[in-house]
């Protein structure tokens, strides 16, 4: 079984390994996006802003680059031009694209019908083996995306307490439903103070009575969250956070910190539930509750839980999911448990627990590679900055600051730099995300070739990208 000292050890090896100053091939630049440019126009004519998720438009200029197809872990563009993948569909694709077990298992089951509109044996064979993974996974109900998976925890979580208010963290993302879009970003001139942030609706068109229904601490310090729970605790039916933060680059959580957040949640009756959206079959084969070691009362799982497949899960305590059903509380889709979608799911987490969990050493192993690397190429050509998170999901931050622990310090760091960085490695053949409060996540299908090939990149990229002043 993998392990969290296994997950020390693979950085511990990469560090030793990065001292090693190993010379790299140049890398020919990559300059024709002319289908990219012309796709996109096109695209802004049918779609707005030429995307269905904004995220796939935000902080791409002057245009996205668009994908045609891809394999393993490269993929390649309109234009031709292969990458290696590091958003890999912003962690959805856990085992690389279009990996043949998820393949052979999607194909085989559109033979027997893609949904068929009742509990199936599939179904219940895939609860299982999540409930096999996850620690705190009594009860499994699935649904199709993490949106849907933390709506439906929230309201689980108000019906089985009778009580509405929702407490999150500041910088924590829970989907695109109006309950937690709150203070997913905070500029410092509204923020309010640290200890006592204020609450910012993330878009226009969320009512002003659903904020009354939401409360917002600071993540990573247990003071400050007691506090707020102690204030609220008569009204407050549960806690959501990323048990990592991953929306604000990746942010580790101080040691303990997850275990005295349990305890602050039972001492005050309150449900805690954990987003695992992106932690969930990535970490670990439990997610971050089984890698820290802390159970939560729910949990949600989508993004590596289909390998690419729109699938999502709701999961926890028998007593609070036991509660839903007609006449009690609604939990409801038409595609939720879609035997095509649990089809690629069952395929994923066997490839993923194969060989006794080897898919988690891997990657952690190809991801410590790849951070300690970077480290000692920001090192040796003098950059002010650090790569911080865990071997499948990490972040290159351009700052002063010696360590990360909370969402306020993200707000001075240089994203200009990181997006010109992020640029000339793209130029380089290397792809992940512009904004540097996403993550470059690694997949199982990630090898060492990939590694010098991104470190190749990096070493180019940096010394040629201009040092602050």
């Amino acid at each position: 079984m993998f392990t969290k000292l296994e997950a020390e050890n693979a950085l511990s090896q990469a560090r030793a390994e990065a001292e090693r100053r190993i010379a790299r091939p140049s890398l020919p630049l990559l300059t024709n996006f002319s289908r990219s440019y012309a796709t996109y126009q096109e695209a802004r004519r049918h779609l707005p802003s030429g995307a269905s998720s904004n995220i796939r438009v935000h902080g791409h200029d002057p245009f996205p680059i668009l994908f045609k197809n891809g394999l393993g872990s490269r993929v390649r563009d309109l234009d031709e031009n292969e990458y290696v993948d590091l958003l890999i569909a912003y962690g959805a694709l856990i085992l690389g694209h279009a990996h043949p077990a998820i393949v052979s298992a999607v194909t085989d089951q559109l033979q027997n019908g893609s949904m068929l509109g009742t509990t199936t044996e599939l179904e219940v064979e895939v609860a299982k083996k999540v409930q096999s993974m996850v620690p705190s996974a009594e009860m499994v109900s699935f649904s199709n995306t993490g949106t849907e998976a933390t709506m439906e925890a929230v309201r689980v979580a108000r019906a089985f307490t009778g009580r509405e208010k929702l407490l999150k963290f500041e910088g924590h993302y829970h989907g695109h439903h109006d309950y937690v879009l709150f203070s997913v970003e905070s500029p410092s001139v509204v923020a309010g103070l640290e200890q006592t942030p204020s609450k910012l609706p993330f878009y226009p068109g969320i009512p002003e009575e659903i904020a009354k229904t939401v409360v917002i601490a600071k993540w990573n310090d247990t003071t400050a969250l007691e506090k707020v729970v102690r204030r609220n605790a008569g009204d407050l039916a549960a806690i959501i956070m990323e048990p990592v933060l991953g929306s604000s680059g990746v942010i580790l959580p101080d040691e303990d910190y997850l275990q005295s957040v349990r305890e602050i949640a039972d001492k005050y009756d309150v449900l805690l539930i954990f987003d695992e959206v992106l932690t969930g079959f990535r970490l670990a084969p439990g997610g971050a509750q089984e890698f820290y070691g802390v159970k939560p009362d729910l949990s949600c799982f989508a993004k590596a839980l289909g390998g690419g497949a729109p699938i999502a899960a709701v999961t926890g305590r028998g007593d609070v999911m036991g509660m839903i059903g007609p006449g009690r509380i609604g939990y409801g889709g038409t595609y939720n448990g879609n035997s095509m979608c649990l089809a690629a799911a069952k395929a994923t987490l066997r490839e993923l627990t194969r060989n006794d969990d080897e898919a988690f050493r891997h990657m952690h192993i190809i991801g410590a590679r790849i951070m300690e690397g970077l480290r000692e190429l920001m090192e040796r050509y003098d950059h002010e900055g650090i790569v911080q998170g865990l071997g499948p999901m990490f972040q290159v931050f351009f700052t002063k600051e010696s360590k990360i622990t909370g969402y306020r310090q993200t707000l001075n760091v240089n994203i200009e730099r990181f997006k010109t960085f992020r640029n000339l490695m793209l130029q380089r053949g290397v792809y992940f995300h512009p904004d540097g409060m996403e993550r470059i996540m690694i997949s199982a299908a990630h090898d060492e070739l990939d590694v010098e090939r991104v470190l190749a990149a990096a070493e180019e990229s940096l010394r040629e990208l201009p040092r602050a002043h």
